[in-house]
């Protein structure tokens, strides 16, 4: 029988009982309809997994009674993080929830020459914190335990900039017409983050991919047929995953 989990910030401690923020109880009690006394488990999003039972207060409030508590070990051992040209909606979506099952560690999102998503001030943060919610919608189905960040929005030329000032930069970007793929390139040592550049709906502009390979990234294509942006990223992490990561 497979156990309900949610997400619930926190130091967890052995025997303690926390009260669920009225989000999760909701979710347990009316979408989930759990019952008092049931199983389940909790992730703090850092690590940590609780096991337990559920303690129904009132029609909309519940407790979480802490029985066991273990740290996770299913993150993948290759650093990925997956920088995104912003795609319109759902496309964006899918590859935000993907990228998380297929074990990325953070996601930068960035405006691109060809982005035809507009976002201004207050509405970046509101978009990035609904990619979050996604990101640990993700995180409860999957099994992980530790939640990837959204990184702050970012334009192509800030990111290319930062990414440039460290010297240790290990990065692949995606180019339909490079001669260049997976199977040439070597791993980078252990932990180093590999920076994987995917570009928007209509890719990234010829301009962009030579700006990524002079600031020290390697332009990789995945085959003869050009994917889609919302199944490039996913695409080239479970790549990795098979050449260098946990999956066999």
């Amino acid at each position: 029988m497979r156990i309900s989990r949610l997400f619930l910030e926190g130091d967890y401690q052995a025997n303690q009982t926390i009260a669920l923020p009225k989000e999760q109880a909701h979710y347990a009690l009316t979408v989930l309809r759990l019952k008092n006394d049931y199983l389940i488990e909790t992730f703090n999003g850092k690590g940590l997994l609780a096991r337990g039972k559920l303690i129904v207060t009132s029609r909309r409030t519940a407790d979480f009674a802490i029985e066991t508590i273990e740290e996770s070990h299913n993150e993948s051992p290759i650093n990925t993080v997956l920088v995104q040209g912003i795609s319109k909606g759902d496309r964006m979506d899918y590859s935000i929830q993907k990228a998380v099952e297929l074990g990325v560690t953070a996601i930068q999102p960035i405006f691109t020459e060809r982005c035809d998503v507009k976002l201004k001030d207050d509405k970046l943060e509101k978009r990035r914190n609904q990619w979050q919610a996604m990101v640990i919608n993700a995180c409860e189905q999957s099994g992980r335990n530790v939640v990837p960040e959204i990184l702050p929005i970012k334009t192509y030329q800030a990111w290319l900039t930062e990414a440039q000032s460290n010297e240790n930069l290990f990065g692949l970007v995606l180019d339909p017409y490079s001669s260049m793929n997976l199977t040439n390139i070597t791993p980078p040592q252990t932990n180093t983050p590999i920076q994987l550049l995917i570009g928007p709906e209509g890719g990234l502009s010829e301009n962009e991919v030579e700006q990524a390979k002079h600031a020290g990234l390697t332009a990789i294509q995945l085959g003869p047929r050009i994917l889609r942006t919302e199944t490039a990223g996913p695409a080239v992490l479970a790549i990795l995953q098979s050449l260098w990561g946990d999956f066999s």
